[in-house]
């Protein structure tokens, strides 16, 4: 098996490596210079560097961003389903990246390896969640059964072991719109990273059809786990998702 280590020219994979040079490049990965630490956000947090300033110089931590979302968009689809609590189709995880791209989504300046998968979908516009399906035991499944508002279907079939249909609780129309939105990381006393983005989902109260005025029903906190995305990309060994895969190959030629 390759372990996923240190982009370094246009090799991001190496052999197994040990002791306090495998824990050293996990935990930092310095390439050159303070801002290039590839994998957490220890460093890049004391750049004080806006969250919504991109930057213009590319570095090697973002062109190991780049390329390792490239390379792995599926499994970072499948990553973020596990994580956020929710389904997301094919067609939309395209469509996100699409967005990431076209707005280079990897030089927002506390994208890191291992936060890929919910970056990619904290850049998306906000969506109608009618009809999504919320994933059982997930935190977000906890949150929605907390609101009077919204209420959990259940599916039929194979889908239905994993998944519930998320829809209003009201005989009227209700106008929802769902984000992902307040991304934030920072070291505990003990040393510890402790970083999240928050999911939120509102409703439109206003009376005025021309103008919204949303009343937020749920804003739901998601960990993001230090390193488990790079111990999940070496892991993957026998299925992929070939044509995520395709599509991100045709989309981003590698840098």
């Amino acid at each position: 098996m390759r372990d996923f280590v240190l982009y370094e020219g246009k090799n991001r994979y190496n052999d197994s490596f040990r002791g306090f040079e495998n824990l050293m490049r996990i935990k930092g990965m310095y390439v050159s210079g303070r801002n290039n630490y590839i994998y957490c956000s220890r460093t890049v947090q004391r750049e004080h560097v806006p969250k919504d300033v991109t930057k213009e110089v590319v570095s090697p931590k973002d062109i190991a961003i780049y390329n390792t979302l490239r390379d792995n968009f599926d499994l970072a689809v499948a990553f973020a389903k596990k994580y956020l609590g929710y389904y997301i189709p094919d067609s939309r995880a395209k469509d996100c990246l699409a967005i990431y791209y076209a707005s280079q989504g990897w030089l927002y300046p506390h994208s890191t390896v291992n936060n890929i998968p919910f970056m990619l979908f904290y850049l998306q516009p906000a969506i109608n969640p009618y009809g999504l399906l919320i994933k059982k035991d997930s935190e977000l499944e906890k949150s929605v059964l907390k609101t009077e508002d919204l209420r959990l279907e259940p599916l039929s079939g194979k889908s239905g072991n994993y998944y519930n249909k998320l829809l209003p609780n009201s005989r009227q129309y209700m106008s929802l719109t769902m984000m992902l939105w307040g991304h934030q990381f920072k070291e505990d006393e003990k040393d510890a990273l402790k970083e999240s983005i928050s999911i939120q989902i509102s409703k439109d109260i206003s009376q005025n059809p021309e103008i919204h005025e949303w009343q937020t029903l749920i804003d739901q906190k998601i960990k993001i786990p230090e390193l488990k995305f790079v111990k999940f990309i070496n892991a993957q060994t026998t299925y992929r998702n070939k044509d995520l895969q395709s599509y991100a190959h045709q989309l981003m030629p590698p840098l």
